[in-house]
């Protein structure tokens, strides 16, 4: 298996979140009569090197319990998902795994064949963009029978809304989500001016072009020669992509979304917001 170095002493306890979750599922779920799918449709490579693996881990912090608000470093969580998923027991009925590059696919293909070969007859990885597999996904199955976890965790805003809205629409999808905020907030410059090429981006994460009339304000100056003239500017923060992205999510899931989030990123900047919503 091909690893990727990723993560800092936090990431232990973000891959457990979810991990936690996914056997607290399945154990739940064990006698009724579904087939309970794990969805994880950008897998990474299935491995990653934490850069301070040796560190002791910070005391006091109880990321599952109330999600704890300091920011924590994210890497792991995005790389390491499938491969935890893998070892819950009891195990999923079906795992669907998927990423966009060929290397990523083969490493995580080699990983489940020489760990996982007792389910090899349980998984699927393909080579799509993201929103062509979970499409095809809500497209194909008898969601009266089936039950899923889906987690996402893109690297940027590749994520499109209208995919999270046929994910509720199913009725049946439990949605890990690390919502890229960051990358929705650097879009708007501090001068006001929204990106010619990542502005559309956000509009189609957030299924909404709204956003822009609150992002960006128009401010009353006077120039050298006292003259009043208008310029615009960034009126918001990461925080306020966080909220509206929460309310979207919200509305795609019929209102069922966690209200407490898990913020993630590095150097002390939150790049991700982990959310969940059923």
């Amino acid at each position: 298996m091909e690893a990727q170095q990723f993560g800092d002493r936090h990431t232990i306890q973000k891959l457990e979140t979810v991990q936690k979750y996914l056997q607290a599922y399945t154990t739940a779920l064990k006698f009724q009569p579904f087939e309970l799918l794990y969805v994880d449709a950008c897998a990474g490579s299935g491995s990653s090197v934490p850069k301070s693996l040796l560190e002791a881990t910070e005391s006091g912090q109880a990321l599952l319990d109330g999600f704890a608000r300091p920011v924590a470093d994210t890497d792991e969580i995005i790389v390491g998902s499938a491969i935890r998923a893998l070892g819950v027991s009891p195990p999923f009925h079906r795992y669907c795994l998927n990423d966009v590059k060929g290397s990523n696919v083969e490493s995580l293909r080699g990983a489940i064949v020489k760990d996982f070969s007792h389910l090899s007859s349980r998984f699927t990885i393909t080579k799509l963009d993201a929103n062509e597999m979970l499409k095809e996904l809500c497209r194909s199955q008898d969601w009266k029978k089936t039950r899923a976890v889906v987690f996402l965790d893109p690297f940027g805003l590749q994520i499109d809304y209208d995919t999270l809205t046929l994910l509720g629409k199913t009725e049946a999808v439990d949605l890990w989500y690390l919502v890229p905020v960051f990358a929705m907030y650097r879009q708007v410059s501090g001068q006001g001016q929204i990106n010619a090429d990542g502005g559309p981006r956000v509009d189609a994460a957030l299924g909404t072009d709204e956003w822009r009339k609150t992002a960006v304000v128009e401010e009353l100056s006077s120039d050298l020669f006292n003259q009043p003239q208008f310029r615009s500017k960034r009126a918001v923060d990461i925080a306020w992509f966080e909220k509206v992205a929460k309310e979207r999510i919200g509305l795609a899931f019929g209102g069922q979304v966690l209200n407490e989030t898990l913020p993630l990123g590095r150097n002390g900047i939150q790049e991700f917001s982990l959310m969940f919503a059923w």
